[in-house]
């Protein structure tokens, strides 16, 4: 019995020294699309930019940030299998960063259920907005805030004949219904309205109904390869109206698929410009970026990661040093008039807007955003 103590001992150190490593992190799980439309992998590398400059200054209470993230392909099933697999098997604290609002809103009965909160979803969707779900801390703007900015821009351009190109799903309805209800408040009616289908993203219909009522301007609640796929066929047909989207489309694989076709669209913007090192967590993420080994995009879907997880942080140090999913609901709902580096944060227990910041971007000859 005794050769075996020496082995017996090893085991039992191992194994305490394997629950103090996990005793040792803070699980963050998310479910994005991953492998298909690059916006969520850089939503996903700017969060992964911060945490990795949080873990390297010793993390939060010394605990360091781990994020589990999986490909969901824009599945809603697949969405709510690794949704239930961090739960169960992760045991993640939080979920973090999750986009597509079909996704987000597959999994909100989740949420509900296990009482954990899911942080900056990258959606602007009304539906994770009003009414208030109590497990939900948006970050952005909603999309109908963006839709109002869209048409004020307009206003400024004194153009009046509108056309809309929506997809055929809660996000792209949602779109419409922001569209719609602020160009009525101007006493304007779209001269076409047209849609596509989100199985097929199939836009030869709607370039036709368009391009045959020849608007100054398309408003787009799209997702980037359908956007992409109209402006190109638009163009292609004889017909340059001035294309504005919703800021779900940003990413640098989006505006380098348009090519010479992208210069002049306006896109919408939910964080402050990734190149103005003037506002203060501006300045952070291009700092991170220069000391990041494999650095991602300096782009405004990396940028927005790197600012949500930012905001995660600041609610785990307030949740305290032995975090729960209710310490940070509570934490976060505490959070009032919280600066994030020049974009302000506020929630309460009544509100979970966090921030309402919306610019326009112009896309220019370089393929560059101008704002």
């Amino acid at each position: 019995m005794l050769r075996f103590l020496p082995l017996l001992l090893s085991l039992i150190l191992s194994s305490l020294s394997a629950f103090a490593a996990t005793d040792n992190k803070i699980i963050i799980g998310q479910s994005v699309e991953l492998s298909g439309q690059a916006t969520g992998r850089e939503n996903m590398l700017g969060a992964q930019l911060y945490f990795n400059r949080i873990n390297a200054q010793g993390g939060i209470y010394g605990r360091q940030i781990e994020l589990i993230s999986y490909d969901d392909q824009r599945d809603p099933r697949k969405t709510k299998e690794n949704t239930l697999k961090l739960i169960n098997e992760s045991h993640a604290l939080a979920l973090f960063g999750y986009r597509s609002t079909p996704t987000v809103e597959a999994i909100l009965p989740l949420l509900e259920k296990n009482k954990i909160p899911l942080i900056a979803p990258f959606s602007g969707a009304q539906s994770l907005y009003k009414p208030l779900h109590p497990y939900v801390f948006n970050l952005r703007a909603s999309y109908q805030e963006e839709a109002a900015k869209m048409v004020e821009s307009l206003a400024t351009l004194q153009i009046n004949k509108v056309a809309i190109l929506h997809q055929d799903d809660t996000f792209g309805k949602d779109g419409l219904a922001g569209f719609e209800k602020n160009l009525a408040a101007r006493q304007l009616k779209p001269a076409v309205i047209a849609e596509y289908s989100r199985k097929d993203l199939n836009v030869a219909a709607a370039v036709a109904s368009i391009a045959a009522a020849n608007p100054q301007a398309v408003l787009m609640a799209c997702t980037p390869n359908a956007c992409a796929d109209f402006i190109k066929k638009m163009r292609a047909s004889g017909h340059s109206p001035q294309f504005m989207m919703l800021s779900n489309v940003n990413s640098e694989e989006f505006f380098a698929s348009l090519g010479k076709d992208g210069r002049g669209i306006g896109v919408m913007q939910v964080t402050p410009s990734p190149n103005n090192v003037g506002v203060t967590v501006v300045h952070e993420f291009q700092r991170a970026l220069k000391t990041a080994n494999h650095p991602p995009p300096a782009t405004d879907a990396v940028e927005e990661g790197f600012i949500a997880a930012k905001l995660l942080a600041e609610g785990l140090r307030r949740a305290g040093a032995n975090p729960s999913a209710e310490k940070l609901v509570a934490a976060l709902e505490a959070m009032h008039d919280v600066d994030l580096g020049g974009v302000l944060v506020n929630y309460s227990a009544s509100n979970h807007d966090g921030s309402h910041f919306v610019e326009l971007s112009i896309v220019g000859q370089n393929g560059r955003l101008i704002r």
